[in-house]
């Protein structure tokens, strides 16, 4: 889930006539949406029952639609149908899109919990609050009667993945998924164990966007000297390999200027995208040899040959030769690639020879888990944190498709991919050096200045 997509929201909302009426969905449309999902996946991904059985996941499904007996539903239940189901199935690169451009009015019209938060210790505690009188810390027991552990796992119910990443992005998107929530509207009655109550309107859609994007980070990569001179490296996106290379020639060349010995490069926030950016970060501060992945298997099917073939960006990333390989294999069969070879650091300029660590977090992801997890396998670094938000091994290369009756997105994997240290059994995530879960900025700081 990409939460910077709301501003995105808020644009195209510019250009439709606000209604006063719900959109719906025709219920044979709706179902055929989902058999279309589900067909999808199961042609497409490398194992999409790897969470959840194929028997129990038909008994989910039908379960969910039993109520859909009249000619239409609200499009809205058909949404968070979609986005329960595909959670069910394998990884967090799989998942429906909350967005359509039908509910646009809907959302723009909606009022929205003006404060999120976690489950900490069997209790649901707030984290960012909108409300004078609700501050951070507190614990919130229900909203408009309804009790806020029970809201919460219905939000979570939306989101696939490992533990770690579901909670933090149901953290940050709690207000948005709550509209989702067929009991919940406003305005709220919030009742806080403190014996303090609130009563709010809720905030609109333009609030909402400047609240869930607050702390968000605004760019990909940065660099900042923080206390005694010790530098701060966020990189947190792996996008674009040309802008890439000149911030690490301009940033490695500051760092010699100014004569940094200590270095913290945060990955916290790092969802991913193009690993190959991490090679070249990796090239200014080890001269190991290392991978960051052993290899991966590839699912065969007519749908990826389609989006594989009609983009060149696939020919760059695969090879003409693999590409030709993929393309000619039988549909339904799997392509094992796997090799034994290890990337060697190219030379580069300002090679950092000081004292590191890098910061992960459930929301380091896809390619910055590679990064992570190369960086633990071949002990490159320290690693300060919180467990990362997927598997080593895990479900990738994704592209996306839209429904026909819905015009819904859906993002579906079409690989497995086996981490940096090969082991083919292996199910956790990466796990830091050394465990922090708060302040972990400042610990990474003091334990830099250990070292002399």
């Amino acid at each position: 889930m990409k939460l910077n997509s709301l501003t995105y929201l808020l644009l195209l909302s510019s250009s439709f006539i606000m209604s006063q009426t719900k959109a719906y969905i025709k219920t044979e449309e709706a179902k055929a949406d989902l058999e279309e999902l589900i067909q999808t996946f199961e042609e497409v991904h490398y194992n999409p029952y790897f969470k959840t059985s194929k028997e129990e996941f038909n008994f989910i499904k039908a379960q969910t639609i039993e109520n859909w007996d009249k000619d239409s539903i609200a499009l809205k239940n058909f949404v968070a149908t979609g986005m329960k189901l595909t959670a069910l199935l394998s990884g967090g690169h799989s998942y429906m899109d909350w967005q359509n451009l039908k509910l646009l009015p809907e959302i723009k019209r909606y009022s929205f919990l003006p404060l999120t938060g976690k489950i900490i210790n069997g209790k649901f505690v707030v984290t960012k609050s909108k409300l004078s009188n609700i501050k951070v810390n507190d614990t919130v027991q229900t909203i408009n009667g309804l009790g806020t552990l029970e809201l919460y796992e219905e939000c979570l119910s939306y989101i696939g993945g490992i533990d770690g990443f579901k909670n933090a992005t149901c953290e940050k998107a709690f207000p948005l998924y709550l509209f989702f929530n067929q009991a919940l509207q406003p305005p709220y009655d919030i009742v806080v164990s403190q014996y303090k109550r609130s009563f709010s309107k809720g905030i609109d859609l333009n609030e909402l966007i400047e609240f869930i994007n607050s702390e968000q980070v605004k760019s990909d990569y940065t660099f900042d000297i923080i206390e005694d001179n010790i530098g701060l490296i966020s990189y947190n996106s792996c996008n674009d390999y040309e802008a890439f290379t000149k911030f690490l020639k301009e940033t490695f060349q500051k760092i010699k200027d100014l004569n940094v010995d200590k270095l913290i490069i945060d990955i916290r926030e790092n969802g991913g995208g193009n690993s190959k950016l991490n090679d070249l970060l990796l090239s200014y501060i080890t001269k190991k040899d290392y991978r960051q992945s052993s290899g991966r298997y590839w699912k065969v099917s007519e749908k990826s040959k389609k989006v594989y073939s009609e983009n060149k960006v696939y020919e760059d990333l695969f090879g003409k030769e693999f590409l030709k390989k993929y393309l000619d294999t039988p549909n339904q069969e799997v392509i094992e690639s796997f090799t034994n070879d290890l990337v060697t650091p190219i030379s580069v300029d300002n090679f950092f020879n000081g004292k590191t660590c890098f910061l992960i977090g459930p929301n380091t992801f896809s390619s910055a888990n590679f990064l992570a997890d190369a960086i633990k396998t071949y002990n490159i670094s320290t690693l300060i944190g919180l467990p990362t938000g997927e598997y080593t091994n895990d479900f990738g290369e994704q592209f996306s498709f839209t429904l026909k009756n819905s015009g819904n997105l859906v993002f579906v994997s079409s690989t497995y991919d086996i981490g940096a240290n090969g082991n083919k059994d292996v199910l956790e995530p990466v796990m830091p050096d050394i465990l922090v879960d708060s302040n972990i900025l400042k610990y990474s700081v003091k334990w830099l200045k250990s070292y002399k």
